[in-house]
């Protein structure tokens, strides 16, 4: 039994955002392309199975197609995690979302969006994010290595519990902060911080902080490491509520 839950712990303490339910939309973004190309494709995956005493098995992977022609750019993100121990899910989470930029200015963007999610180990069935804001970029260096950039968004939400906790929709505001600093040609670190409070009901909120660390160890293979910290004040009585992850893993850029 000991071996069993150590087995679990160290799944845990090594898997990628298992609870998080923000989404970071603009860590996807920054880290794509290079304005002469158009499409631009991004795979990053996992899998792990050990067994002590029970199988354990880690799954994680993630697809991003993103279409840029300026003053446009339309975003499409699927991802996947799953964490099993035996016969119980310690994690079983997707998410699919789609976001439409429009460039007004050198500084100034428009974006929409729609998200799909679900988490039955937070106890939501499903929710569904519709959306609409503005993106300002506050520095961008001549090279172009360094950014920071501020956002903000209203988005409707609805949510779909698990029984007998039912359903509920909120208008929530939504805004983030994003770094992005390249000491050299193979080191970047990106972090981005939402918080995301219902309006007229602020101590309904969602609070998310997350770093990414990438080393590229050649022109299409790199070495990451993420850490995830998350706040989710609207889910159900004994779901968790504050959580946070580690992982470190190999990325394959098309």
């Amino acid at each position: 039994m000991k071996a069993y839950i150590l087995s679990v712990f160290f799944l845990l303490s090594s898997s990628p955002t298992l609870f998080s339910q923000v989404v970071n939309i603009e860590e996807q973004r920054i880290t794509g392309t290079n304005d002469s190309t158009n499409w631009y494709g991004h795979l990053r995956g996992g899998v792990s199975l050990s067994k002590v005493q029970q199988s354990s098995l880690q799954l994680h992977g993630q697809i991003k197609v993103q279409y840029k022609a300026d003053p446009h750019l339309v975003l499409l993100l699927l991802n996947v995690n799953l964490l099993r121990a035996g016969n119980q899910d310690f994690a079983r989470q997707a998410f699919a979302h789609l976001r439409y930029n429009y460039k007004l200015s050198k500084t100034w963007t428009w974006e929409a969006f729609i998200q799909v999610q679900t988490s039955p180990i937070q106890l939501l069935d499903e929710r569904n994010l519709v959306g609409t804001g503005a993106r300002w970029r506050l520095l961008k260096s001549k090279d172009g290595r360094q950014r920071i950039y501020l956002g903000t968004a209203l988005l409707w939400e609805q949510n779909r519990f698990n029984e007998p906790y039912g359903q509920s929709s909120w208008y929530r505001s939504s805004n983030y902060v994003s770094t992005t600093f390249r000491p050299n040609k193979r080191v970047v670190l990106i972090q981005t911080t939402y918080w995301q409070p219902v309006l007229s009901l602020i101590h309904n909120y969602r609070l998310s902080s997350e770093w990414l660390l990438k080393v590229d160890l050649s022109k299409k293979l790199a070495f990451t490491i993420d850490f995830d910290y998350n706040i989710d004040k609207n889910l159900p009585t004994g779901a968790p509520f504050e959580t946070y992850s580690w992982r470190n893993g190999l990325s394959w850029q098309l």
